[in-house]
């Protein structure tokens, strides 16, 4: 099995592997928000995920996020946003094992840390006022 725990310290992320196969670890943003990810390894990939990226938003504003996320995943590279079963909005990003390397791992947590500083805040305004259009959309 990978060690991502090792990929974890080169970077000076702090860390804990809460169960065979998946680590936990903090991060925070310029803004100074915090998030968790979790990387867990699978068969022959790796999954990352920075959940929850948000919390469920209020009924009138499902269909407005839903619409913007999928926007955003046609202009995103590396990772993508998704939804749980409980509609909380998750940043995830994949890679097959064999492929992983420090340099890719890297590139993995720079993605996903820019995209939560990028996005986290511009979401959460869409997703409050629906007579917000991000700049991002076009």
């Amino acid at each position: 099995m990978l060690d991502i725990a090792c990929y974890l310290d080169h970077y000076g992320w702090s860390h804990e592997a809460p169960e065979p196969g998946l680590w936990r670890s903090t991060f925070f943003t310029e803004s100074e928000e915090e998030f968790d990810l979790y990387v867990m390894v699978v068969d022959d990939w790796v999954h990352f995920a920075v959940t929850p990226f948000l919390p469920p938003v209020a009924a009138d504003a499902v269909g407005r996020l839903n619409t913007t996320l999928l926007q955003l995943n046609q202009q995103m590279r590396i990772a993508r946003f998704a939804l749980d079963g409980d509609g909380d909005v998750s940043l995830l990003a994949d890679t097959p094992a064999d492929q992983l390397s420090a340099p890719h791992f890297s590139r993995i947590l720079e993605a996903l840390v820019l995209y939560a500083d990028q996005l986290a805040g511009e979401l959460r305004r869409i997703a409050a006022d629906a007579d917000y259009h991000s700049p991002l959309l076009g």
